[in-house]
C-alpha cells in the first residue's frame, strides 16, 4: 500500500549543533552510505527507511525524535549538507550517492520493507540500466549512408556491364543490330513472329470456305482453303485464328504434292504460323489448307449463335456473324486485316429447315447423302476484307424490290413480315439516289437487309448481305415519325458503306467512316428522287444534336485525333478506334469542308477519290489530294483541304 506520507518533502538540512542524538542517526547513515548506497533515506523516529532497502537501528539504542523547530529547512539541491560537517567534508564518489538518494527519495519510498524482516538492508542493488536515443544529427547520418549503399547495390544489380572506372559503361554496338526475341507457342516451340501486324511478304488472293453449322450441339466444323502469292522471300507465313481447333494442315506449292504442315499458334496475338526449311520465292503461287473445328460463339461476335420465340412460344435457334473489327478469325483462319483483301467463295451446310444467305446470290444446292443441304454462293466480283464477309443460317422470310438491276430485300423472322416494309421502301430510294449521286452503280446483284433478334450493333455493312437490329430496321404500325426518322438515317448510312465498301484500310479507318456518314448527311439533306419529307427533319433535329455532342467530347482530355493510324498497336486498340469522335467529328468535319469549297467541288473531289481507289486501299491523304485535283482555283495557296485537313484531323479538340 502506497501512503501519502511517501511523497511528503522531506528536510534538506538537520543542525547536529541543537541535538547530539540525531548526530548518531546522521553517522549512521553515513556509514550505510559508504558501503551500500541507498537511493532515498528518511529520517524517522526510530529507523532509516530507504527506497530500495530499510534498517532500523537495535532496539537497545533509543533515538529522541526531533522536534519541529529543531529541524532547518533549506532550498533543495543535489546534495545533502549537514550544519557542522562542511561542504567538502564529503569527496565526490560519497556526494554522487548522496545526490541520487537525494534526487529520487522525493518521489518514490518504500516503507513496506520495514514490515518485512526477512528482507536483506544490506543487499546492493544493481544500478538502473538507462537507453540514450540517438540525436536527429546522427540519424540523418545514418539514413543517408543507408540509401547510398541500396544506390550503389541497384546499380550494380541492373548495370552489370558498367565497371565504376574510366572505362565507364558498355555501350551496345549500333552497327550490329539485336537478334529479334520472338515469343513461344503453345506447344513450347518458338513463334517465328513477334509483331501484332501480320507480315507483308504474303498476300492471299482467294478464300474457299466450307462451314457445318450444328445448331443442336452450337458448334460448327469447317475447311478453309487459301490461295496466295509470295511478295518476298520468306520461310514462314503467318495469319489470324482464335479458338479454332486446327486438326489438319496442308501446303502446296505451285503444281507440286501437297504435304502437311505443323501448325503453330500464339495466343495472346491471336496468331498461328507455318515454318518452311527453305525459302518461299517471290511469284511462288501457294495454296494452304486447313480443317478445323469450334463452338458456335456466344458474345455476338465471330459467328455466333441466336434464338427467339415464334408465335406458338416455340424456341428458334439461328447462327449469324459479326466480323468487324478483328472477328473473322474466330469464323475462319485468315489474314484478318482490312488490307488483305481477296475474293471468296462460301459454301455452308445446313438442316432442311433453315435457309442460309451470305454476300453473294446463291449459286447452287445440293443434297449430301447424311440428307444435309449445302448452299454454294458465287464468288465475290471484286477483292474485299475479311471483315466484310457474312453468312446466316436461319428461317426468315422476306419482301424483295427490283432496283437499278439490284434485287433488294429485306428479311426478319416470319411473325414481323409485315414491319419490314418501310425498310424496304427507304433502302430502294437510296439506292437509286446513290448510283446517281455518284454516278457509280451498286456492283452486286442482289442487296439483302436482315432484321436479327439478337444483334448488338445498331447495323454492320456487310458488302451485299446488310445486318440491323429489329429496331433499326422494322416498322410497326404504331411506329413513331421519329422512329421512322432514326431507322431511315441508319439505313442511308449502310447504304452509303456499300459504295466504299472496298476503301478502307486498317491505319486510315476515319476515310471510310467519315465519308459514308458524311455522304448519308448529304443524302439525307436532299430530296431528290423522291426521297421521303421525313428525312429533311433528320438532319434539323437528329444531326446537329449527335454532331454537338461528339464535339463536347472532343473537348476531354480522353479525346484522340481522328486519325489514329500511329496508336494502334493492340487488338483492343483497333476497337477503340470505333467510337463518336471518330464517327460524328469526323463527319461534322468534312461537312464543314464541303460548306467552305465552292459549289459542286465536294460531290466531284468524292466521285474522283470513289473512281481511282475502287477495290484498293486507301490514306488520308488520298481523300484530300482528289479534293484538291478538282478545284476550280488554285487551292494549294489559299483553302487547300489537303493542309487545313491534316491539321484539323490528325489533332484533338
Amino acid at each position: 500500500m502506497i501512503e501519502n506520507s511517501m511523497f511528503e518533502e522531506e528536510p534538506d538540512v538537520v543542525d547536529l549543533a541543537k541535538d547530539s542524538t540525531a548526530f548518531l542517526v546522521i553517522t549512521y547513515y553515513t556509514a550505510l552510505t559508504l558501503t551500500n548506497p541507498p537511493i532515498s533515506c528518511i529520517v524517522s523516529s526510530n529507523c532509516l527507511t530507504f527506497s530500495r532497502f530499510s534498517h532500523c537501528p537495535p532496539s537497545s539504542t533509543s533515538l529522541q525524535a526531533l522536534e519541529p523547530d529543531e529541524v532547518v529547512y533549506e532550498p533543495r539541491s543535489s546534495r545533502l549538507l549537514v550544519r557542522g560537517l562542511g561542504e567538502n567534508d564529503l569527496d565526490d564518489e560519497e556526494e554522487d550517492y548522496e545526490s541520487s538518494a537525494r534526487l529520487l527519495g522525493m518521489s518514490f519510498m518504500n516503507r513496506s520493507s520495514t514490515h518485512n524482516p526477512s528482507s536483506s538492508p544490506y543487499n546492493r542493488q544493481a544500478p538502473p540500466r538507462s537507453c540514450s536515443c540517438p540525436s536527429a544529427r546522427m540519424l540523418v547520418v545514418g539514413v543517408f549512408i543507408l540509401v547510398l549503399v541500396a544506390s550503389m547495390a541497384m546499380a550494380l544489380y541492373f548495370l552489370p556491364g558498367c565497371t565504376f572506372t574510366k572505362a565507364g559503361c558498355g555501350k551496345a554496338n549500333s552497327s550490329t543490330p539485336m537478334e529479334p526475341s520472338y515469343p513461344n507457342s503453345t506447344n513450347g516451340e518458338l513463334f517465328p513472329w513477334n509483331e501484332l501486324r501480320l507480315p507483308a511478304s504474303v498476300r492471299p488472293v482467294n478464300y474457299d470456305l466450307s462451314l457445318t453449322p450444328n445448331l443442336t450441339s452450337m458448334t460448327f466444323t469447317g475447311r478453309t482453303v487459301i490461295n496466295m502469292t509470295i511478295l518476298h522471300d520468306t520461310k514462314r507465313i503467318v495469319l489470324h485464328s482464335s479458338e479454332l481447333n486446327i486438326t489438319k494442315a496442308t501446303f502446296q506449292v505451285g503444281e507440286d504434292k501437297s504435304v502437311e504442315v505443323k501448325v503453330l499458334e500464339y495466343k495472346p496475338w491471336q496468331q498461328i504460323a507455318v515454318s518452311f526449311p527453305e525459302d518461299l520465292k517471290v511469284g511462288q503461287v501457294c495454296v494452304l489448307t486447313l480443317d478445323y473445328a469450334a463452338n458456335l460463339s456466344h458474345t455476338y461476335d465471330g459467328f455466333y449463335n441466336s434464338s427467339y420465340n415464334d408465335k406458338t412460344g416455340a424456341k428458334r435457334v439461328l447462327a449469324a456473324t459479326q466480323f468487324e473489327p478483328q472477328a473473322a478469325r474466330k469464323a475462319f483462319p485468315c489474314f484478318d486485316e482490312p488490307a488483305f483483301k481477296a475474293t471468296f467463295l462460301v459454301r455452308i451446310t445446313r438442316e432442311p429447315g433453315y435457309i442460309t444467305l451470305s454476300n453473294m446470290p446463291q449459286a447452287k444446292t445440293t443434297t449430301l447423302p447424311s440428307g444435309l443441304l449445302e448452299d454454294e454462293f458465287e464468288q465475290t466480283g471484286v477483292n474485299m476484307s475479311t471483315y466484310l464477309v457474312a453468312f446466316i443460317v436461319a428461317n426468315f422470310t422476306s419482301i424483295t424490290r427490283n432496283v437499278s438491276n439490284t434485287l433488294v430485300s429485306v428479311y426478319s423472322v416470319p411473325e414481323k413480315k409485315e414491319h419490314t416494309h418501310y425498310a424496304l421502301d427507304t433502302a430502294s430510294t437510296l439506292l437509286h439516289f446513290y448510283n446517281t449521286f455518284f454516278h457509280i452503280d451498286y456492283p452486286l446483284r442482289k442487296l439483302d437487309l436482315v432484321a436479327i433478334p439478337d444483334f448488338l450493333a445498331g447495323a454492320m455493312e456487310n458488302w451485299g448481305l446488310i445486318t440491323f437490329r429489329e429496331t433499326s430496321l422494322l416498322v410497326g404500325n404504331q411506329s413513331s415519325p421519329l422512329d421512322k426518322q432514326l431507322i431511315a438515317n441508319v439505313v442511308a448510312h449502310e447504304l452509303a458503306h456499300q459504295v466504299c465498301v472496298c476503301l478502307m484500310c486498317l491505319s486510315d479507318v476515319c476515310v471510310c467512316v467519315c465519308v459514308c456518314v458524311c455522304v448519308c448527311c448529304v443524302s439525307v439533306g436532299l430530296d431528290n428522287h423522291g426521297l421521303m419529307i421525313l428525312l429533311l427533319c433528320l438532319q434539323d433535329n437528329v444531326f446537329l444534336g449527335v454532331r454537338f455532342k461528339a464535339m463536347a467530347k472532343d473537348c476531354l482530355n480522353s479525346s484522340h485525333p481522328v486519325s489514329v493510324s500511329s496508336q494502334v498497336t493492340t487488338p483492343e486498340q483497333v476497337s477503340e478506334m470505333f467510337d463518336s469522335v471518330t464517327y460524328e467529328k469526323g463527319a461534322s468535319l468534312l461537312l464543314m469542308l464541303k460548306t467552305t469549297l465552292p459549289d459542286g467541288q465536294f460531290r466531284k473531289g468524292l466521285i474522283k477519290y470513289l473512281d481511282n481507289y475502287r477495290g484498293s486501299n486507301t490514306v488520308t491523304e488520298d481523300l484530300w489530294n482528289s479534293l484538291t485535283q478538282v478545284g476550280v482555283v488554285c487551292l494549294r495557296h489559299s483553302i487547300s483541304p489537303h493542309s487545313k485537313m491534316e491539321l484539323i484531323v490528325f489533332v484533338p479538340s
